[in-house]
């Protein structure tokens, strides 16, 4: 995503009934864009400060989701996040069967984390 490299955060909003994610951001040259996350499973997001900047948005494997994130998804498991399962292959299949991509937001300051969804575009 080319288009957002160098981008500052301005906001973000998640809205948990129609399952979206919306971060607005400013390029370099000034111009203001946003980027939609849509059917969102699931996401987190560390270091939230004023002024982030947004290095890249990248398309993981699912696979590598349940290693990356093990100490985070066996902190939330007892309290069913992001989902009631037994086994983690159950949760990575269902999350595969169900169309869903791993996003890893990198930030080269601030804000960064992940976010598993259907869709993702940019509106300029």
């Amino acid at each position: 995503m080319k288009k957002i490299h160098d981008s500052k955060v301005l906001n973000y909003q998640i809205d948990f009934e129609y399952l979206k994610i919306e971060i607005k951001v400013m390029s370099e040259q000034e111009n203001q864009m946003k980027i939609f996350f849509e059917d969102f499973f699931a996401f987190h997001f560390e270091d939230q400060l004023p002024d982030s900047i947004l290095l890249d948005i990248v398309e993981e494997e699912i696979d590598s989701f349940a290693l990356e994130n093990k100490e985070l998804l066996d902190k939330g498991k007892d309290y069913y996040w992001p989902m009631d399962y037994d086994y983690v292959e159950e949760m990575i299949n269902y999350i595969k069967e169900s169309g869903y991509h791993y996003y890893k937001i990198q930030a080269s300051y601030g804000l960064n984390g992940w976010i598993l969804s259907k869709r993702v575009f940019i509106e300029e």
